[in-house]
């Protein structure tokens, strides 16, 4: 990629942040409409409903933004880490007398109505099912089945969505809103 398209990207992503500042309602339609136009695969009905929401503080690896997809009205919190590759296998290499000049490079993908929790970390050749939530601070990696809670490092199912929202439903717990 060139250094001005770069540039150009970085800016119009500072100024997309600063607009999520005076109107979030405006933010959550431009935003991921800055995320396909780099590259990444969004849903492209991803806002009709005006639930989805991507924070402009989570990091998307740009390796190649096309290995990453996000399906309709899902919701990334601040500081989500999304990587396609992986260097490290370099240091394997090395040790064993390889040439240094191969790495891991898979996709990512999110399904619909998905919640990834702050700080959360999808490595790699991670694909996440439908209606799931990712805990903040987790660590993925591999398949998450559709309508599943995961959290921890590493990421282990702890729940089922439809149970855990019939459960504050009946607890009364919740709010309008």
């Amino acid at each position: 990629m060139g250094k001005f398209k770069k540039m150009c990207q970085v800016i119009e992503r500072k100024m997309l942040r600063i607009l999520g500042m005076i109107s979030v309602k405006q933010y959550k339609k431009l935003y991921p409409r800055y995320l396909r136009r780099i590259g990444i695969n969004i849903a492209e009905d991803y806002y009709e409903d005006g639930i989805g929401f991507i924070d402009s503080s989570a990091y998307f690896d740009g390796n190649d933004y096309s290995l990453i997809s996000i399906g309709k009205d899902t919701t990334i919190s601040m500081q989500v880490i999304v990587l396609t590759h992986d260097y490290s296998i370099v240091k394997g290499l090395q040790a064993i007398g390889e040439p240094a000049n191969k790495r891991f490079l898979k996709p990512v993908t999110i399904g619909a109505n998905c919640f990834i929790g702050a700080r959360a970390f999808l490595l790699p050749g991670t694909v996440i099912g439908d209606n799931c939530v990712i805990g903040a601070g987790s660590v993925v990696r591999g398949e998450i089945p559709s309508n599943t809670i995961v959290t921890g490092n590493p990421a282990k199912v702890v729940g089922n969505i439809e149970d855990w929202a019939r459960y504050h439903l009946e607890a009364g717990d919740l709010v309008d809103t």
